[in-house]
């Protein structure tokens, strides 16, 4: 019977990408005459999961299904997977392959009886032999039963780089509904474009690490395609999309080969968008290559990536294990990206918790603050396309921080347990968003209680009261910390709730307001701190929908809803403005500027006082609609048009009645 070879790709939570290595298999095994196809499980509902696999399995006839078992995210469903084909009455072999089996190898094969085999590394050669019935025990890389036992074959096969550039990576055809694939990558981080396998770094929380690719694959070197192959593959992949993603920069000198090479094919010159994850700071000759070949506008900003993961520079190079680069250094690359490119870059910088180069209350605490605190310096240097992430440390298996801190670590059940307690929230109260396998055990659960309530404030502050959070940055800098803790201790540490699902925006700024109120060191730094909480909190009301409105369409001698209107001594919503004059004059010395803000369907506008009171303040004084265009006339201010539509959104709005 001809060897049918269908791959799945399983899901995971908020994972769809499908490892890379997989279309260059399909390739591999398409070659030499072995149909194999991609199904991405990851695309569909959970409910129709069990039907599409019938279905697929029906109409393509495969003998063997191999499961992708690459990044962590996938195993618990992958198992699920493999359990269901085991439970049909024509059950195909099962083959685990990728990263994560790779590391598991045998116990996967102990602990899931209906796993029949493994691939451990490369899998183009193994998978070859093994679909064309080579004997067991002559397949390289392959881990399998024998009778009771379980058979490990040496890791002796590794792909080279005329074999790894004479197979495509860009056959979309080979994946079902691919059409629909490509749409919701686009809608994600883009279509990684296969530059080559393993890894010269050593990083501690990487699952792709040099010295874990030794532990899941046994590889000790890296192994990169050809420039040819790669733009051979850009030129089949136009047909299919335009945004793509790079995300392997071992050697940036080969990624400006590559650059120079796609610049001498004019079909590839301004064809795509480039999302880039970078593993150094970018060069003056990599940005204007960038320039020069890839789409940048303001309408589909591409993005870059980088990852400082930690914020102390000696613990950066301490968990990264290479020279690496400081925080004032990837501040001037910021600069260096901006005068490049302009604004039609997004950025996003990586920091990540925890890691054990900060294992005490006091450091985590400086740490939290230095990042926030990095958040603010590159607002108010108005670099506003650059995102500063801080969520939980994403590790995976292999890596040393799961060598070191997971208990029996080569168990797979250790890790579909852990995954199951983190979806499931039984380890903590908090929300953790990563497999987060290292806490320090020096901090007491009130500690870490203190710490992540501390970054969901201030992620809350920062998402909801924007003003609010830079103006207590710019004027308190490191008070802002203290603010926090006081706030916590008073109103939060003993609350019998879990703050982390009822957290009250409202109320937490009042009871910032309150503590800074009742400190006289902070209060002389931020005076105008009633004023600002005032505005933030309608800003917060008018966001939730909660705040009154009459709508009408007109009426002859309309209203004014003060409700929806309030004056304050700034103009808070100017923000870059605001904190220019906070720099030049200081906080004691701000002049009032009186500004009326105006709160509208789908925005707040802001104005001068005077401004209020030339236009529609006349309102009170029970004007017509005609008094007032006649108002405005001989007043000289603007035009009918103007305030034709502008009174029209305020009827809408129900600022007038």
């Amino acid at each position: 019977m001809q060897a049918r070879l269908l791959i799945i790709n399983c899901p995971g939570a908020n994972f769809l990408h499908i490892p890379m290595g997989t279309f260059g298999l399909c390739d591999f095994l398409n070659q030499r005459k072995i149909p194999a196809k991609i199904l991405n499980l990851a695309l569909y509902d959970e409910t129709d999961r069990p039907s599409l696999i019938d279905y697929h399995i029906e109409q393509f006839r495969p003998t063997h299904v191999g499961l992708i078992l690459h990044w962590q995210e996938t195993a618990e469903q992958g198992i699920r997977v493999a359990q269901h084909i085991k439970s049909r009455t024509d059950p195909a072999k099962i083959i685990c392959g990728g990263f994560t089996a790779g590391y598991f190898g045998e116990a996967l094969l102990r602990r899931y009886p209906s796993v029949d085999y493994v691939i451990k590394g490369d899998p183009e050669r193994p998978m070859e032999l093994l679909l064309k019935d080579a004997p067991e025990q002559e397949i390289p890389n392959l881990i399998y039963r024998d009778g009771a036992d379980i058979r490990v074959n040496e890791v002796s096969y590794f792909i080279d780089e005329e074999t790894l550039s004479g197979i495509s990576f860009s056959k979309l055809t080979c994946l079902f509904d691919h059409d629909v694939y490509i749409r919701a990558v686009e809608e994600k981080l883009w279509f990684p474009i296969f530059i080559g396998r393993g890894c010269i770094f050593g990083c501690d929380y990487c699952g792709g690490s040099r010295e874990s690719f030794r532990l899941h694959s046994a590889r000790v070197k890296p192994v990169s395609r050809s420039i040819a192959a790669i733009i051979t593959d850009l030129k089949r992949l136009k047909e299919f999309t335009r945004k793509i993603y790079i995300c392997y920069e071992i050697d940036q000198g080969y990624i400006k080969t590559l650059f120079k090479a796609i610049k001498a094919e004019e079909t590839l010159i301004k064809t795509f968008r480039l999302n880039y994850g970078a593993w150094q700071l970018f060069d003056r000759q990599f940005l204007e290559l960038y320039r020069e070949l890839f789409i940048i506008d303001n309408q589909d900003k591409p993005l870059f990536e980088i990852s400082p993961e930690v914020f102390d520079d000696r613990s950066r190079e301490g968990i990264k294990h290479h020279k690496t680069y400081s925080i004032e250094e990837l501040k001037e690359n910021l600069g260096l990206i901006n005068d490049c490119l302009g604004t039609g870059m997004k950025v996003n910088i990586f920091f990540s918790r925890y890691h054990d180069t900060a294992q005490t209350y006091a450091a985590i605490m400086d740490e939290i603050f230095s990042i926030f605190r990095l958040k603010h310096d590159l607002f108010a240097k108005k670099y506003m396309g650059v995102n500063v992430c801080y969520d939980h440390l994403s590790t995976d298996v292999g890596s040393r921080y799961w060598e070191s801190y997971i208990e029996k670590p080569h168990d797979p059940n250790t890790l579909i347990s852990w995954k199951r307690r983190l979806r499931d929230r039984e380890q903590y109260s908090f929300p953790l968003d990563n497999l987060c396998v290292f806490i320090p055990k020096a901090l007491s659960e009130k500690e870490i209680f203190r710490c992540e309530l501390l970054i969901f404030m201030l992620k809350d502050l920062e998402k909801q009261s924007n003003e609010f959070f830079h103006v207590l940055f710019a004027c308190l800098d490191e008070l802002v910390i203290r603010a926090l803790e006081e706030t916590i201790t008073d109103q939060y540490s003993n609350r019998a709730e879990n703050v982390f699902k009822s957290l009250d925006h409202c109320k937490l700024l009042l009871d910032l307001k309150k503590t800074i109120l009742q400190n006289e060191s902070m209060l002389s730094k931020i005076p105008f701190i009633e004023d600002l909480t005032s505005l933030q909190i309608k800003k917060a009301q008018h966001q939730s929908g909660s705040m009154q409105s009459e709508m009408c369409d007109g009426t002859k001698r309309p209203k004014l809803n003060h409700a929806l209107i309030s004056v304050h001594d700034h103009d808070y919503l100017d923000l870059p403005g605001f904190l220019e004059r906070l720099q030049k004059e200081g906080p004691k010395n701000l002049r009032h500027e009186k500004t009326v803000s105006v709160f509208l369907v789908d925005e707040i506008m802001s104005m001068p006082y005077e401004t209020y009171r030339m236009t529609i303040k006349a309102f009170e004084r029970g004007l017509s609609l005609d008094q007032y265009y006649m108002l405005m006339r001989r007043k000289g201010i603007l035009d009918a048009s103007y305030h034709k539509k502008f009174l029209a959104k305020m009827f809408q709005s129900g600022v007038l009645y």
